[in-house]
């Protein structure tokens, strides 16, 4: 059996690679069906490799399918790319690329139905079954096992220097360290030089340069560690040394997915799980274990189980027109253009041309704000002197306003990143009319759940609806295909500058037919164009549980968020709820609506079961608040920064229940010191009584009811901080008291 067999047999059974591989297709003597592209044709160069391809996959498929090796004898450049099935069951071929003794396995479309599963199809499909009299005890048997062991060469270090003296080797630097750990002689590093800068939001460097760790040790007189640090590239000249980084990037797998047309997905990773037996069952399990700590250096994130980031793009692709077929449907975009990998299906492409759009007048959104983006009923658009006609149906429309544009906070990732780019939120407008009274209305389309063709575009500034708006309407088409548009080279930088296209990319985009094609409103070589980004989102769910249950469980561990201290140290939060990074666009707006949102019925909202040691709830600042909404308006408890509760409401109900440890009441802003007094002695023959107050009031304003227990008229000739004066028109007879009552 030759070499190339054999290496197709451990593959096959390595990582089960394709149905060819699994059937009886491999024998005890040979293996049929397994083919290298050089037996098809030359392949030295790019152009050779993808004509022999192409007729290996054609003959390949034609035989039953089967697995082609790409080996050594093919141009490194050349990328093969899965083969097309035009239909379910087709025969395909699997591709493994072993050039540099290294695996990329590239799969058939479509792949095969999975038996058991009439509506599932794969490329690659592991089945296992266990039916056996036992397996091994407490063992874990997986189906499936990667490891991933780190020993050396990795790190996370991005420190600064605390300084750095020239060498006589004028390719090596002496670079003072601030910390040694995580650094090592052999280490490859990034050496920051110059001025420090801020690119996308976040810090970088004027200069910087790979180098190579030469030697580590400690300099007595500054009583410090040192590093001698060598450049990898010699073309770059030494600057200020101001930091070392290496925050390079390891995982035990990675699964990269784009989608460019739409699609209904059940998640990128999809767990189908029964459980029909007994016995504990995770659909996901981790253990993360730790004994260093954690936290190495700057930009760290802390040690997470589970994370995950959720970005809106806003670089779409930007560029200009090359070639346009309108009856085709065909625009090929210039080489130049950029972000063509962000390229998708419905958004549509907008001409940027400002020749073509119609921005006289302004407009205003007849609208309600609505948080949760719901649909006013009797929205429309209104346009103020633009003299609108039919035509703009099926154009885009934008608010032109920096309030209005995405991304556009006074500070934040997305400011620095656009580099001074405007993302304009692009409708499509769907209806046009004209009032008796000469006034233009138009709608444009959201889709909600459902398309709604007549209505309004939401505001990031929920104060702008109802004003008057600068805008434009520019003509544009909706994007149907740009299979052949994306780029070939299969990358995207979140951070950086664009992908830009190759020589082998068709650059071309098919659209769907457009109100004002073959007009002079429609696309032209060397019109500026983008596609629109999605103004409209639907924000994503962080994490998202739905639960379907049928009868009480058997204990209260049933939860949609479950968490357990059983460590011996208090953990920070069992639910923490932060806000970073960019500055809010519109002053006053908030990182979240609501920091915990329950439109679910409930019988308790929170539930508090153990000992609470300082407080259920327990609020910072001042302005923090209680609110009930009632019909009457809400009812609002809140503290000043003296400590006094305020309670704003239409009243106070105490359903017969009594007020009690009440020290004084005030109408006023100030609290009152004291409330009553209960049987003040007041000697016989007495006409003149003065009172003195438990605690002195901040002034005399207040008044006072005085009770005598004789029968008498009485008066109070003087009020003071300290207590009053009350006078008797006839004195007590015997001993006698009197009650007051005060209020401020």
């Amino acid at each position: 059996m030759s070499k190339l067999k054999i290496l197709a047999v451990l593959a096959s059974l390595f990582l089960v690679t394709c149905q060819h591989l699994y059937s009886e297709e491999i024998k005890s003597s040979s293996i049929k069906n397994i083919y290298q592209l050089s037996d098809f044709g030359k392949s030295g160069t790019l152009q050779e490799a993808a004509k022999t391809l192409e007729k290996a996959v054609i003959e390949i498929t034609a035989k039953g399918g089967g697995v082609l090796f790409v080996n050594s004898e093919t141009c490194n450049d050349f990328i093969p790319e899965s083969n097309v099935q035009k239909f379910l069951g087709q025969n395909s071929v699997t591709i493994i690329d072993i050039r540099g003794g290294k695996f990329r396995y590239v799969l058939p479309s479509l792949g095969y139905r999975i038996p058991s599963d009439p509506f599932g199809y794969a490329s690659v499909y592991m089945d296992r079954q266990i039916n056996q009299e036992s397996i091994n005890p407490q063992g874990t048997n997986s189906i499936l096992r990667m490891s991933n062991r780190l020993v050396n060469g990795s790190v996370s270090y991005f420190q600064p220097v605390r300084g750095y003296e020239k060498e006589s080797d004028p390719e090596t630097m002496k670079v003072y360290l601030i910390t040694v750990k995580g650094i090592a002689v052999g280490m490859e590093m990034t050496a920051l030089m110059g001025q420090e800068k801020e690119s996308y939001s976040e810090r970088s460097s004027e200069f910087s340069v790979n180098v190579r760790i030469e030697k580590l040790g400690w300099d007595k007189a500054k009583n410090t560690h040192f590093a001698i640090v060598r450049k990898l590239d010699a073309r770059t000249a030494w600057h200020p040394v101001t930091h070392l980084i290496n925050k390079a990037t390891v995982n035990a797998m990675t699964i990269y997915e784009s989608t460019h047309c739409d699609v209904e997905e059940a998640g990128t990773i999809q767990i189908e799980k029964h459980a029909f037996g007994q016995g504990d069952n995770f659909g996901i399990g981790m253990r993360f274990c730790y004994m260093g700590n954690v936290m190495s250096t700057g930009g760290d994130e802390n040690g997470n189980a589970y994370s995950v980031d959720t970005w809106q793009l806003l670089f779409s692709f930007i560029g200009k027109v090359e070639s346009w077929d309108p009856d085709g449907g065909k625009l090929v975009y210039t080489p130049d253009s950029k972000r063509a990998n962000t390229l998708g299906t419905s958004r549509p492409i907008i001409n940027l041309n400002p020749e073509k759009w119609i921005t006289q007048g302004k407009i205003a959104v007849e609208s309600e704000y609505s948080e949760t983006g719901e649909i006013d009923p009797a929205c429309y658009v209104r346009g103020i002197n633009t003299n609108w006609t039919p035509e703009i149906i099926g154009r885009a429309i934008a608010i032109d306003t920096p309030e209005e544009y995405a991304g556009n906070p006074p500070e934040g990732f997305w400011k620095a990143a656009l580099k001074g780019r405007k993302i304009r939120r692009w409708w499509v407008i769907t209806n046009y009319a004209k009032t008796a009274s000469g006034e233009d209305r138009l709608w444009i389309e959201r889709i909600r759940h459902l398309v709604y063709d007549k209505s309004v575009p939401t505001l990031i500034n929920e104060n702008n609806y109802r004003k008057e708006l600068p805008y434009i309407i520019a003509p544009c088409a909706m994007t149907a295909n740009v299979s052949e548009g994306v780029l070939k080279e299969h990358k995207m930088e979140l951070k950086g500058d664009s992908i830009m296209p190759g020589k082998d990319d068709k650059r071309t985009i098919v659209l769907a037919p457009s109100p004002d094609s073959g007009t002079k409103f429609d696309f032209a070589p060397g019109d500026p164009i983008e596609q629109a980004v999605g103004s409209d989102p639907s924000h994503p769910n962080g994490y998202r549980v739905r639960h379907r249950e049928a009868m009480p469980s058997c204990n209260s561990n049933s939860s949609s968020f479950y968490t357990i201290n059983n460590g011996a140290y208090p953990i920070g939060a069992a639910l923490a709820v932060h806000g970073g990074h960019d500055k809010m666009q519109i002053p006053g707006h908030s990182k979240f609506f609501n920091a915990i949102d329950v439109s679910a019925t409930c019988d308790y909202g929170v539930h508090f079961r153990n000992t609470i040691k300082k407080a259920a709830v327990f609020m910072e600042k001042p302005e923090h608040k209680i609110a009930w909404k009632t019909p009457a308006g809400n009812l609002v408890l809140s503290s000043d920064e003296k400590g006094r509760l305020n309670i704003q409401s239409s009243g106070l109900k105490l359903n017969d229940k009594a007020v009690t440890g009440v020290s004084g009441v005030s109408a006023t802003a100030f609290a009152a010191k004291n409330l009553r007094g209960i049987n003040i002695q007041v000697k016989k023959g007495t006409t003149r009584q003065d009172v003195v107050f438990t605690e002195e009031e901040l002034s005399p304003e207040y008044s006072l009811i005085v009770q005598p227990s004789w029968l008498c008229r009485s008066a109070v000739v003087t009020k003071r901080k300290d207590g009053f004066t009350v006078i008797f028109d006839s004195a007590p007879e015997n001993d006698s008291t009197i009650d007051w009552l005060m209020v401020r």
